[in-house]
């Protein structure tokens, strides 16, 4: 069933799709733009990448810093989040984003959603029996400059970790009246390959291998990527306390990314 355009409330799940970076962010930024558009409006999605994606944070420089023909040679994609943060190499992992009204009848402040999503990842985890928590506001380190580290190479307030090690990158932007976070979900150790395509490798991998391990790595194995997924959208709406509706693209006014470009028609 298709919603009109024009719902003032409404909760959905929209279907996964696999498209390129630059496709992703552009529909990661339009959930944004529908979530703020009215009252009561919450979405959820999660998606895959056609290839290895090099996803940089909003304000991150680039290419300074980068090993181009490392990039090229291995066939990478780039694109720019909508989103903070720092850089993170999306491949082997589950991926999700949602959007939603603010304060919206949840009634959350903008800070206080972030750190709802977060707790849904955490529980999402701890169905796998692993001791996943979110990081508190409490313990903010120092403040370096965008694109001084990877994004795994550092555990953040309002991230998640198990011990001492980061487990979930989680990225948010804010507008007037709406909400947008987005997590990279690790399953294998392949995100701390990010090293090898900067000028500072040696330095990153350390940091990386010192900050950063995978649920697969926790596990002894990777858990299924659509296991992990449902487990994320159970979470989301049990945290948020809604019923997520399936609904296909158009009920945001979306193109279908499979046969379009995903951009706001």
């Amino acid at each position: 069933m298709t919603a009109p355009r024009d719902t003032a409330s409404a909760t959905y799940l929209l279907p996964r799709c696999v498209a390129s970076g630059e496709v992703q962010m552009d529909l990661d930024a339009a959930l944004l733009r529908w979530a703020a558009a009215g009252p009561g409006r919450l979405v959820v999605r999660t998606y895959g990448w056609a290839r290895p994606t090099l996803s940089l944070g909003r304000v991150e420089p680039w290419p300074e810093g980068w090993d181009l023909a490392a990039i090229r040679r291995e066939g990478l994609d780039v694109a720019r989040r909508p989103t903070g943060g720092d850089a993170v190499l999306h491949d082997e992992e589950a991926t999700f984003a949602m959007a939603a009204s603010i304060p919206g009848p949840w009634a959350d402040a903008p800070r206080a959603f972030a750190e709802r999503v977060a707790d849904a990842v955490a529980a999402a985890y701890r169905t796998f029996d692993l001791a996943a928590e979110r990081v508190p506001s409490s313990e903010r380190g120092p403040t370096l400059p965008a694109g001084a580290t990877p994004c795994f190479a550092r555990t953040a307030p309002g991230e998640v970790r198990v011990g001492a090690f980061k487990l979930a990158g989680i990225a948010s932007k804010f507008t007037r009246g709406g909400a947008l976070s987005h997590a990279s979900l690790p399953l294998t150790g392949r995100h701390r390959d990010v090293a090898r395509y900067r000028l500072d490798a040696t330095e990153a991998a350390a940091l990386l291998a010192g900050h950063a391990r995978s649920a697969g790595e926790w596990l002894g194995a990777p858990p299924a990527r659509e296991l992990i997924e449902a487990r994320i959208v159970e979470a989301v709406a049990a945290t948020f306390g809604v019923t997520l509706t399936p609904a296909p693209f158009a009920a945001l006014g979306l193109a279908d990314p499979s046969g379009g470009d995903g951009r706001e028609g």
